[in-house]
This record gives C-alpha cells, sequence and structure tokens, in this order.
C-alpha cells in the first residue's frame, strides 16, 4: 500500500526521498514472477545515509591520490667567500636575523680562523625566546638553546657549515643566533656597523644583522 506508482515518495526528508518498490519473486536473485506488476508496493525500512561536502560545482573527475607538493627552494643569503681585508679572530659571534617573511633557518656558514681542509668543533646556539641578544643576555647560558654542534670541514673559499637545524621565525619577527669556534677560533670582517640594528645583508625574505663578537675562552665567555 506504499502507493500507485514507483514514482510515489514512501518517505522523504531534506536531503532525500525513498520511492515506493516492486516486489521481485522469491525464486533467486533477479527471479521473475511477479513481472513488471507493482501493485504489492513493498515499503524499504531504513536508509542510513550522510551528507558529502561535495563542492557546488564538482570537477568531472576526482583525484585518486593526494597531489604531490613540490619541496621548498632553498635560499641563500650572504657570502662564505674568504676575504681577507680587516677581518679580526674572536671566539664566536652572536647575531640576528629579522624576518621579512614567514622563514625556515636551517643552517649556518662561517669560517674557522685558519687551518683549512681540517675538520674543527663548533656550538651552534638560538636564543630560546624570540627578540634580539641584548646585554644582559648574550653571556646568560640558560637563555639560549643548542641547535647544532659537532665537527665542521673548513673548506678555502666556501667556510664551514653546520649541520642541518630547523627554525622557524615568523614575519616580523627577530631571532638571535650564536656560534662559536671550540677547538678552533673563528673569524669575522670590521666595519659590520655601528649597532646591531644595522642590517649587513638583505633580501626580501630576511635581513642579517651586525653582530658581537666573543672571546676565545669558552662558549658565553665575556673579554670583548
Amino acid at each position: 500500500g506504499g502507493g500507485t506508482s514507483t514514482l510515489d515518495v514512501y518517505k522523504s526528508d531534506e536531503n532525500m526521498e525513498i520511492r515506493t518498490g516492486r516486489g521481485l519473486y522469491s525464486g533467486g536473485v533477479f527471479s521473475t514472477g511477479y513481472g513488471t506488476n507493482y501493485l504489492s508496493n513493498p515499503k524499504f525500512q531504513m536508509v542510513t545515509y550522510q551528507l558529502k561536502p561535495y563542492p557546488s560545482n564538482p570537477p568531472t573527475i576526482y583525484p585518486t591520490t593526494s597531489p604531490t607538493l613540490p619541496a621548498p627552494t632553498p635560499f641563500s643569503l650572504g657570502s662564505s667567500t674568504y676575504d681577507s681585508s680587516g677581518n679580526t679572530g674572536m671566539g664566536g659571534i652572536m647575531f640576528d636575523i629579522k624576518a621579512l617573511n614567514d622563514v625556515e633557518i636551517n643552517q649556518l656558514t662561517w669560517q674557522f680562523n685558519g687551518g683549512y681542509g681540517g675538520s674543527y668543533t663548533y656550538a651552534c646556539y638560538k636564543k630560546t625566546a624570540l627578540g634580539a641578544h641584548t646585554d644582559t643576555d648574550m653571556f646568560d647560558s640558560s637563555k639560549w638553546t643548542l641547535i647544532a654542534s659537532g665537527s665542521a670541514t673548513n673548506i678555502w673559499n666556501s667556510g664551514a657549515v653546520t649541520s642541518p637545524f630547523s627554525v622557524e621565525v615568523p614575519s616580523g619577527e627577530v631571532q638571535a643566533f650564536y656560534i662559536h669556534g671550540i677547538s678552533r677560533g673563528i673569524i669575522s670582517q670590521y666595519g659590520g656597523g655601528t649597532s646591531t640594528l644595522d642590517v649587513y645583508k638583505s633580501d626580501e625574505n630576511m635581513e642579517i644583522r651586525t653582530g658581537r663578537g666573543l672571546y676565545s675562552g669558552g662558549v658565553f665567555s665575556t673579554g670583548y
């Protein structure tokens, strides 16, 4: 008694209609018997369903696999080329980087003080909290986090490179770094600027600011 036509709606809600069906003979799957006589009008009990969040204008073909995202393009800022003019030896250097876009910093390059072709130990830190290094925290090891250490080969005209790390710096923020030569001191050039706010190198993504040299007496040593 569901209706007189297979177009008759037996149940409905705001999302679908269940129409009156037709009974098939019990002699087996797809058995005839009742033929096209739908006067018995069976009522199917229940349909469980969920709404799919398809777009209003779905594409003709849905992808069968997730798209492969391209690897991020690596950038380099600054130069590792040796410059003999105006160099000075020191134990380590602290400096600040300001992000002009969201960036992830992965490695630092520097020059050990001579000993080219040899391998020497180093330690590299970031200031734990975002912000520039200051007079009060530059000698306080509790304010810093070790991000890379070990040995690095000092190569003529390309310098030494830290092991890879990951430090994310949001756009507009400043992150302080500190690298110190353990078994051999490092070198840097004079004349970077008169303030740690002076920009030494920059591109569209970040600024490298003039740093401060630390004494060779050990990590976080005073002296300079």
